[in-house]
């Protein structure tokens, strides 16, 4: 008999052998060491006592983990990970998971559900979507390694100086950006874990007229952006190459930026930053 019930009580080190399990022949396979768990499910804001699990007898089979923060003004919860082991797939598990959560989360206060659906799989997508769930946008997925992004020195400008810095103004940063970040690269994401990145200003003189953000230890971009009044002579490019110098790995990422933000995809396209599996961002109004 498999009940349902939040994990709370529940040990990091039983949800992370349950995950293991959960994602070790998914397609894009989900390999994380106790401690990056950890870490991935903290950056998003993680939440023990509104995360949920299937359970045979004492046996976590299944979960939901979920993230709680504000998104668009709201108070969302985010799935940071849904999973069922292998041997209990197919029974409904996972829509008894959702079903039997939302009650609990509206009772919070929660007032909307966001999550992330990689594009192939197709079994996701469409059990969200009969659930209610809106695509609201469609996301991108660039990753590359350090020796295959080819940056032509001969379109950098080095004529604003680039420092660290240490003070991030959020609300100036926002004026920069074309989109709003996903939940993943959200201020409060990189907030949460700030001694893990390095954010880098252009400036000119005191001004500062674009930055970029690198995750040192995994080589993820979450953020770059420009002062639209200083685009198109080189900055980005610039500013890019100058991140790449802080990463402690030979892979590079950047995932989720909108499939309709064309001057992104020009601006990978031109250093050789290849596009790998998309994302479908889906929202659910509670």
């Amino acid at each position: 008999m498999i009940s349902i019930k939040s994990l709370s009580g529940v040990t990091l080190q039983d949800i992370h052998d349950a995950f293991v399990n959960a994602f070790s022949d998914y397609v894009e396979p989900f390999n994380l060491s106790y401690e990056q768990l950890k870490y991935m499910i903290e950056r998003r804001g993680f939440d023990l006592e509104l995360s949920f699990g299937a359970f045979n007898d004492d046996q976590l089979v299944g979960f939901t983990l979920n993230g709680i923060g504000s998104w668009n003004g709201e108070l969302t919860a985010y799935d940071t990970g849904t999973g069922i082991i292998k041997e209990f797939r197919r029974k409904g598990i996972a829509t008894n998971l959702f079903n039997e959560s939302l009650p609990i989360l509206r009772e919070n206060n929660i007032s909307q559900y966001l999550l992330e659906v990689i594009r192939t799989n197709k079994s996701a997508h469409e059990l969200y979507r009969k659930a209610g769930f809106n695509v609201t946008r469609e996301f991108d997925y660039f990753t590359s390694t350090k020796e295959k992004i080819s940056i032509d020195k001969n379109k950098m400008n080095n004529n604003y100086p680039i420092k660290e810095i240490k003070k991030p103004n959020w609300e100036l940063f926002k004026t920069f950006w074309d989109f709003i970040p996903s939940w993943q690269n959200s201020i409060d994401s990189i907030n949460r874990k700030s001694e893990y990145f390095i954010i880098l200003g252009l400036f000119d003189k005191d001004s500062v007229v674009g930055y970029g953000i690198i995750e040192k230890e995994t080589g993820d971009i979450p953020q770059l952006s420009i002062d639209k009044r200083y685009r198109r002579n080189g900055l980005a490019t610039t500013l890019f190459h100058n991140l790449l110098q802080y990463s402690e790995t030979d892979k590079i990422k950047i995932i989720n930026t909108p499939n309709t933000f064309f001057p992104f995809k020009n601006f990978a396209k031109s250093i050789n930053l290849t596009a790998g599996f998309g994302q479908y961002e889906m929202l659910l109004k509670l």
